[in-house]
């Protein structure tokens, strides 16, 4: 009997052993766990800004060394992290004026294109591509003599292909880019009874020189 009963209380303590192994949840000190942080090893963070409004200072320089007023503006528009859409907006205007002669000139032209960047970030070495329009007005009108008054208009079309840099520290950017341009352009010279058409066809080499903010 007693054999009986010693022999069941060790069968009972192994079960109980056994329990205790299996679930190692089963026995708890009372103490709340601590939670393990989650963390994300490849989270970086991204400072490429939005936009960017640049002012070509070399050329609105020069021309205002002979008494030219202008406005030479680069914005960019940054599409994915290598290409930027490039809008080049620029005016110049000018008026000549003696006692009986005056003559009043105005260049609008616009440039869009779209450059490639070879890192990311907006910022080194980059290639672009551009299209051009310009519109130039130039009226001469004479008090002597109204038979010499002349009024052209031109139009004119064109494209560019351009290797950059670009600096960009935070918000503050600036490039330097040489390119390649052909232009056509059209238009009539009209003077009192007779009107003339234009038609040039140019090309050459394009130096421009930026800097300003990103947004």
């Amino acid at each position: 009997m007693i054999k009986k009963f010693i022999a069941a209380c060790l069968l009972s303590l192994s079960f109980a052993s056994a329990q205790l192994v299996d679930d190692p949840h089963a026995y708890t000190s009372g103490a709340q766990e601590k939670e393990t942080p989650v963390m994300n090893v490849n989270h970086t963070e991204n400072d490429e800004p939005l936009f960017a409004v640049s002012i070509h200072p070399v050329s609105m320089f020069i021309l205002t060394l002979f008494d030219i007023p202008s406005i030479y503006l680069t914005i960019e528009g940054n599409l994915a992290s290598h290409v930027s859409l490039i809008t080049r907006p620029y005016v110049i205007w000018k008026d000549f004026s003696d006692r009986d002669e005056e003559l009043d000139v105005m260049l609008f032209g616009i440039s869009e294109g779209l450059r490639f960047y070879f890192d990311g970030g907006h910022r080194g070495l980059y290639l672009a591509g551009h299209f051009n329009y310009d519109r130039v007005s130039l009226e001469y009108t004479y008090e002597g003599d109204s038979k010499k008054d002349v009024d052209i208009h031109v139009n004119g079309f064109g494209f560019g292909l351009y290797v950059g840099h670009k600096y960009r520290s935070g918000r503050f950017t600036t490039s330097f880019e040489v390119g390649y341009v052909y232009s056509r352009y059209t238009g009539s010279d009209k003077a009192k009874d007779d009107v003339d058409r234009i038609t040039s066809v140019g090309s050459g080499i394009d130096l421009n020189y930026t800097f300003g903010f990103a947004f």
